[in-house]
């Protein structure tokens, strides 16, 4: 999905994090309350929704670093509300998402033609796909539920 929206003659590369976001969304979704996808999922979201907001509003007295931190402030709000209301959400799973953003962020400046390149998260969402897939098998097989832990 990321790899055919994303990208030249497409959508503007900045909306990478909430495309993600809302892949992860619809796999929570899909999992259930209980699922592992909750913290990955609103984590992306949150931040995306800001950086969005930042591309397409262009709003002339909004720091964007100030809309990102909102952002993913909300959606820990969220994720608080909804980890009271029954769904499993990880604390590290989130915190996890948000700092691998914020880094990939940061030094998407020395790594130009790849951390800001549509493709490159199109294949680690895949790969994290995979490996989620390949866990929750593993542990079928071994007789217990899933891990939750997911990202």
């Amino acid at each position: 999905m990321l790899a055919a929206t994303a990208g030249a003659d497409r959508i503007p590369f900045y909306w990478t994090p909430l495309i993600l976001g809302l892949t992860y969304l619809v796999a929570a979704i899909v999992d259930g309350p209980r699922g592992g996808y909750w913290a990955t999922a609103l984590g992306l979201t949150g931040w995306g929704l800001a950086v969005v907001y930042i591309g397409d509003v262009r709003p002339p007295d909004v720091d964007p670093a100030g809309a990102y931190l909102a952002g993913v402030g909300l959606a820990g709000v969220v994720a608080v509300v909804l980890r009271r209301r029954g769904f499993l959400i990880s604390d590290l799973g989130f915190a996890a998402t948000v700092a691998v953003g914020g880094l990939t962020l940061a030094l998407t400046p020395r790594a130009s033609g790849t951390l800001d390149h549509a493709t490159t998260y199109a294949i680690a969402l895949g790969v994290v796909g995979m490996l989620n897939v390949a866990g929750g098998a593993y542990q079928l097989i071994r007789g217990g539920p899933p891990s939750a832990e997911r990202v």
